[in-house]
């Protein structure tokens, strides 16, 4: 009887460590799109985010990073935190493939804010 108990207790454990030790998979095309559009909002007030697109996705990993570079497509109109040029109007931005990239922090996806904030708006074009 003891043997058994022992036996269930370590096997307990080691599933436990197992489970805790798997990172999580990559987030739905929806779990994506939905991080990357609080992220704009978050980081670009100078765009009203209306919609975002995932063209493709490329995972990469190094040691125990990992990451994924996205191609997007983001629909968004200027706001009053802009240019005056784009105020009111509304764009198609598709940021380059390296630059939107959703990292794995904590066990969390995140965005890379960073590059939002640098995102050059004048590869954005106007939408029709």
């Amino acid at each position: 009887m003891n043997r058994i108990f022992v036996f269930l207790a370590c096997a307990a454990v080691s599933a436990a460590a197992l489970a805790q030790g798997k990172a999580p998979g990559a987030p739905s095309s929806a779990q994506a799109v939905a991080i990357f559009t609080e992220a704009w909002k978050k980081n670009r007030p100078d765009f009203s985010v209306e919609k975002i697109e995932l063209l493709k996705s490329e995972p990469k990993s190094y040691q125990d990073k990992r990451w994924i570079n996205y191609k997007l497509a983001i629909t968004a109109t200027g706001t009053d935190k802009g240019s005056r040029s784009m105020y009111q109007k509304k764009y198609r931005c598709e940021p380059a493939d390296y630059s939107s990239v959703l990292k794995l922090e904590g066990g969390s996806w995140v965005a890379d804010e960073k590059m939002i904030k640098d995102f050059n708006e004048s590869s954005c074009s106007p939408a029709k």
